[in-house]
């Protein structure tokens, strides 16, 4: 006999798990730092030129409200099976499977399946009321780099990267910078006064970390660190290449 209930299993499932989710959002899952003002030397990729008008605009920087923040969100590995190019590559054949669906699901809409190259695009559902669509701008052997395209909630630039650990031989670290000013008042209220959506998207890439450790085959050593550098805005700084 059919079980009338399976249909809605997965959907179930997908309850459980965003109720998790919600439950961790505001649980230390990081060591976080917040500043005013520039404490590092990290800066946004220059955008290829040719990309600035595609079917959907860019929307950079310029283009947003109130001051720009910078993430860096970084996890060290040891152990791990893969050297920094293969664990990259695995990442980048499938971005999906490494952040919480159930708060930010990326669906590839333009660019061959399981590869990543310049030009390809995400668009990406979130939870609240705002979605939107990133285009790939960079792409390294250990590294690649999504622009916001009009309509995203954000203005900016966010840079993933597999790198030699600075200290410790054989160990990897992964890290995800972002420069990013909310597109409008009503944005920057809901993410930045109102806290709710900075925590989500504190979990998406928290929970991209712990993915990415999952993958590597290694093990994370020590907490994942998260700074944040809240920025008065001067200008373009993310400059057409």
């Amino acid at each position: 006999m059919p079980d009338s209930t399976a249909p809605d299993r997965p959907r179930r499932r997908s309850l459980f798990a965003l109720l998790g989710h919600l439950a961790r959002l505001f649980t230390g899952r990081a060591h976080e730092v917040e500043v005013q003002g520039r404490t590092t030397a990290d800066t946004p990729n220059p955008v290829p030129r040719e990309l600035a008008w595609d079917d959907i605009p860019l929307q950079l920087p310029s283009d947003g409200v109130g001051p720009i923040f910078h993430r860096r969100y970084r996890v060290d590995i040891a152990g791990a099976s893969h050297d920094a190019e293969g664990l990259m590559g695995l990442v980048k054949r499938d971005v999906a499977a490494f952040s919480p669906p159930e708060l930010a699901n990326f669906k590839k809409s333009r660019g061959v399946p399981g590869e990543m190259a310049v030009g390809d695009k995400y668009d990406i559902t979130i939870l609240g009321p705002w979605n939107g669509s990133v285009r790939v701008s960079d792409v390294g052997p250990t590294s690649f780099t999504l622009v916001t395209l009009e309509g995203h909630p954000e203005a900016g630039q966010i840079r993933f990267e597999m790198l030699p650990h600075p200290e410790r031989q054989d160990d990897l670290r992964f890290q995800i910078q972002s420069w990013a000013r909310s597109r409008d008042m009503l944005v920057s209220l809901s993410y930045n006064e109102v806290g709710v959506g900075k925590e989500v998207q504190k979990n998406v890439w928290i929970t991209f970390c712990e993915r990415v450790v999952e993958a590597s085959g290694g093990r994370q050593v020590g907490e994942i660190d998260l700074l944040t550098e809240e920025r008065k805005f001067e200008g373009e700084v993310m400059p057409l290449g």
